[in-house]
Order: C-alpha cells, then structure tokens, then sequence
C-alpha cells in the first residue's frame, strides 16, 4: 500500500486534514449526522419528532467521549507518547475542530 511505498508504516499521520485537526473522520461523521437530521426537520409533521436530534447527539458523545477519540488517543499516546513529533502535534493541533481549540497536553515517557 501507499503507506509501504512512502515509509509510512506504523506511522500517524499529520498532512492534509490531519494537519489542522487530529480526528477529521470523526469530525465529519458528526457533520454528516447532524446535517441528516436537519434535512428531515422541514417534514416533521410533530413536535415529538424534533426529539430525534437525541440520535446525532448521542453519535457525537459516543464518538468524542466513550469510543474513537478516547480510543485513537490512548492508542497513540502508547505507541508515540515519547516522540517529540507527537508530542507537539498533539498539543499544538486541535481534536476535532480544525483550526478551533486547544491541543492536548501528554506526558511523554
């Protein structure tokens, strides 16, 4: 694969939209759920239907505080915690947000 080819292998990653949040994927995921249900808010026909905006909103807390992000980040604190590279990618780019809130602090070693 591409990751062999380049060297990459067993690395993270921190060019095109990894450079300016650290889970774009996720980002978009919650983009994409939330963007679903605004779409069907025009053909709610009663009140109790605008209560399913609880469905994108649990994906997102799931997503953000009990699988992916939490996950994806222990995970990478494990394998790079003590390089320098990660260690300042991860305090100096934003979780999900591009371009919008803190980094995360980690000790490495």
């Amino acid at each position: 694969g591409i990751n062999a080819e380049y060297g990459n292998k067993g690395r993270f990653i921190t060019s095109g939209l990894w450079s300016i949040a650290r889970h774009p994927n996720y980002f978009g995921e919650i983009v994409l759920w939330f963007g679903l249900w605004l779409a069907a808010v025009p053909f709610f026909t009663s009140p109790l239907a605008y209560l399913s905006v609880l469905c994108p909103t649990l994906t997102a807390l799931q997503i953000t505080y009990l699988s992916g992000v939490p996950m994806l980040e222990k995970s990478g604190i494990e394998k790079w915690g003590d390089e320098e590279e990660y260690v300042r990618y991860m305090e100096n780019t934003p979780c999900l947000l591009p371009f919008f809130g803190a980094g995360k602090k980690i000790k490495s070693g």
